[in-house]
């Protein structure tokens, strides 16, 4: 892009378009529109951006020089292909599975077309502006543009990550292992301690300290060197007692206990403090309880 610091744009004003938008003002960046079907999201995402004005769609891609589509992911072809893009300006997603190929329609115009995904999981709309510091944004576009956008995410603390084309379906994938699905993990535990009498709220308050301090250990020590479990201590008697306990009480768990502990394996032997033979011994029984149950 030509300009050194672009107009920039949104349509929506939701979680992801308020938090961006409120990072790149605050990081002294121009965000001069802001649509959205909910007008009145709109008004109060433009009452926290000096010079931002409530307008429509359009109004939008012809004010911006580089516009964020910050809309559910399928509506983000639709909304592209409504409007009309000036040729030389950038219409950026912020879908972490998406392909360029949705923005297809502002590429004809002549319109720039990029991802920009935070891999961060928003909360409310008022929360901090410096929320996106230390976080992975994926980019993805023409390297002009992709060059706009990298100084957009290290100006709001983020660090920028690019990604092939053709790859974000793989990307966004992956991540929900460590953001989706780590609250999935929770909710499993919190079912499971519900069996024996633990309520709710007692149980996200033991598990939480759990959870940061697992993040933590992750951070110091990597993946290997912060694992802790009966896997990776090599404790056949104690995996055979959960096992146990799942099959008699919480059978619908069995199979994802199975299939986390066994791919925990080749992380505790990483680690150091899993031999092979012990290693064996585990992956035998975790699969032989499988068997059983399919037979």
């Amino acid at each position: 892009m030509s300009k050194s610091k672009p107009a920039l744009g949104f349509i929506g004003a939701g979680r992801v378009g308020t938090g961006l938008a409120t990072a790149f003002a605050r990081a002294g960046w121009n965000v001069v529109a802001v649509a959205s079907r909910n007008r009145a999201a709109a008004r109060a995402l433009a009452r926290r951006i000096r010079g931002a004005r409530v307008c429509t769609a359009q109004e939008a891609a012809d004010r911006a020089d580089l516009v964020f589509l910050t809309v559910p992911d399928d509506a983000i072809a639709n909304v592209a292909a409504s409007l009309r893009w000036r040729k030389g300006a950038a219409c950026v997603h912020c879908s972490g599975a998406a392909e360029l190929d949705t923005l297809k329609n502002a590429v004809v115009d002549g319109a720039l077309a990029g991802g920009f995904h935070p891999l961060r999981m928003f909360g409310e709309r008022r929360e901090s502006g410096d929320a996106l510091s230390g976080c992975a944004i994926a980019l993805v576009g023409p390297d002009p543009l992709v060059r706009t956008l990298e100084r957009l995410a290290r100006a709001v603390g983020a660090r920028p990550l690019r990604l092939p084309e053709g790859g974000r379906a793989l990307y966004h994938a992956g991540a929900n292992f460590s953001g989706a699905f780590v609250i999935a993990l929770i909710e499993e535990t919190v079912a499971l301690w519900g069996k024996l009498g633990v309520s709710r709220n007692d149980a996200l308050a033991a598990l939480l300290p759990l959870v940061r301090g697992t993040v933590d250990n992750v951070e110091k020590l990597g993946t290997a060197g912060g694992l802790g479990s009966a896997v990776a201590r090599g404790d056949v008697g104690t995996i055979r007692g959960h096992l146990d306990a799942l099959a008699r009480t919480a059978p619908e768990s069995l199979d994802l206990y199975r299939l986390l502990s066994l791919r925990t394996i080749p992380i505790a032997i990483a680690k150091g403090t899993l031999d092979p033979e012990a290693a064996k011994k585990i992956s035998e029984l975790l699969r032989s309880r499988g068997d059983a149950r399919r037979g």
